[in-house]
């Protein structure tokens, strides 16, 4: 009819979509199984050709970013299909040549990179460096305690505990002239204090700060036992430490131990482990100060300067023990070191209305890490230990050489003593 001969195009047309669709006719011949649902019908024409393309295209820039995945895609007839969980491998182009060049080219950079923030790190580090060492204080302030009673009779030691030894007014007085000449030196500027726990050292600290009247809210007092002298035993026999004295002097002063005590060596040790505080502290403080005063014992002092001017055993053997209240100053140069350039030592004169009073006697020198020869005002002669005893006032001086022979030590002609002390009653041992 004719109306059949008008829907017979429209039927044959909807007879072959689902021949196709169904995989019966067709020109593919895919091996890979169809996928059910809308995709499966697929009309080749131009339209669908586009939209296969179009969708082949996503899919496989998809496969290439998420290798590895089970994601669809087209075969080259047009059939979706679902791909295995395999590992997409990449476009099949030969770029051998240009991802060498690229590795390279990368490698280089990062050569150059590593070298050129290398010297970025290299070049904070020494302004920090330097940044902290222009912070350092212009002068360090050795100043050893003004003379104690055990400076004028050892034999208190037997009764009274080395560190609760206390000052002679000798001392105080000592003590209050170094005030005056570090007030007049100092002024009005801020002090870091490190200081001996010792009675006779807080004693002497107490007797300057008053001697100088110093504004005591402009300075920073800390107590550090690595300051401490030399310990010599518990309570001291005067016969056990004449003994060990002597045995010193045929041992070596820098190695022999006391009996319960300690040897110049254990000493050298604590003057490093103090250097490593004072610096940190130097380097880290936040507040600025310009003075830095040390306040500890002769022995120590002499310990300290050998261990940051790398003096040998020797050269520390050559040099005197400061005096009571002796100062010794350390001045900072453009590279953050310090050097020794001035020694104070009290002198005493006759006051205009009678008595006596104390005035600092001041020598300069210069000697650092880097220079050999020791000033000239801090040696004494290799001499060989000297004998020990008191004149008339109670205080300790040399009487000459000591000669061993056959282990007997007796005293012979020549200047010195063992504690490396100047042989005059202005040097006291102790």
């Amino acid at each position: 009819t004719s109306r059949s001969r008008r829907d017979a195009p429209w039927l044959a047309l909807a007879v072959a979509t689902i021949a196709v669709a169904s995989g019966t006719i067709g020109p593919h011949q895919s091996s890979a199984p169809p996928v059910h649902g809308a995709a499966r019908f697929a009309i080749r024409t131009p339209l669908a050709v586009g939209v296969r393309r179009s969708v082949r295209a996503r899919i496989g820039r998809a496969a290439v970013a998420m290798p590895g995945k089970p994601i669809s895609g087209i075969d080259s007839a047009g059939d979706v299909y679902r791909r295995s969980s395999q590992p997409d491998a990449l476009p099949s182009r030969h770029f051998g040549p240009i991802r060498r060049v690229l590795a390279a080219v990368r490698a280089l950079f990062a050569r150059v990179w590593k070298e050129a923030w290398l010297r970025l790190c290299a070049a904070i580090a020494d302004g920090v460096e330097e940044y902290r060492r222009s912070r350092r204080p212009e002068y360090i302030w050795l100043v050893r305690h003004g003379e104690s009673k055990g400076n004028v009779n050892e034999t208190l030691y037997s009764e009274i505990p080395d560190h609760l030894m206390e000052l002679t007014e000798r001392g105080r007085a000592q003590a209050r002239a170094v005030g005056r000449g570090l007030k007049a030196i100092i002024g009005d500027e801020s002090v870091h204090v490190y200081l001996s726990p010792y009675t006779r050292a807080v004693r002497t600290l107490g007797e300057v700060l008053s001697g100088g009247n110093f504004d005591t809210s402009r300075i920073v007092i800390r107590e550090d036992p690595l300051l401490r002298e030399q310990e010599f035993g518990n309570f001291q026999d005067v016969s056990v430490i004449s003994r060990s004295k002597q045995e010193r002097r045929l041992y070596g002063r820098f190695w022999y131990r006391f009996d319960n005590g300690e040897s110049g060596a254990d000493v050298h040790g604590r003057a490093g482990d103090f250097l490593l505080t004072l610096f940190r502290q130097m380097d880290l403080n936040r507040e600025r100060r310009k003075h830095y005063i040390v306040l500890a014992h002769g022995l120590f002092i002499r310990l300290l300067a050998m261990r940051y001017m790398g003096w040998t055993v020797s050269q520390f053997e050559q040099v005197w023990n400061p005096s009571n209240c002796e100062v010794w100053r350390l001045d900072r140069t453009s590279d953050g070191r310090y050097y020794l350039s001035t020694a104070y030592r009290p002198r005493e004169l006759p006051a205009q209305g009678g008595g006596t009073e104390y005035v600092l006697e001041e020598s300069t020198f210069f000697y650092g890490p880097d220079h050999g020869a020791l000033p000239e005002s801090m040696r004494r002669p290799r001499s060989s230990a000297t004998s020990i005893v008191s004149d008339a006032d109670g205080v300790l001086v040399s009487t000459g050489e000591v000669a061993v022979q056959n282990g007997v030590v007796s005293p012979s002609s020549g200047v010195g003593n063992e504690d490396g002390y100047e042989p005059s009653a202005a040097r006291s041992v102790g």
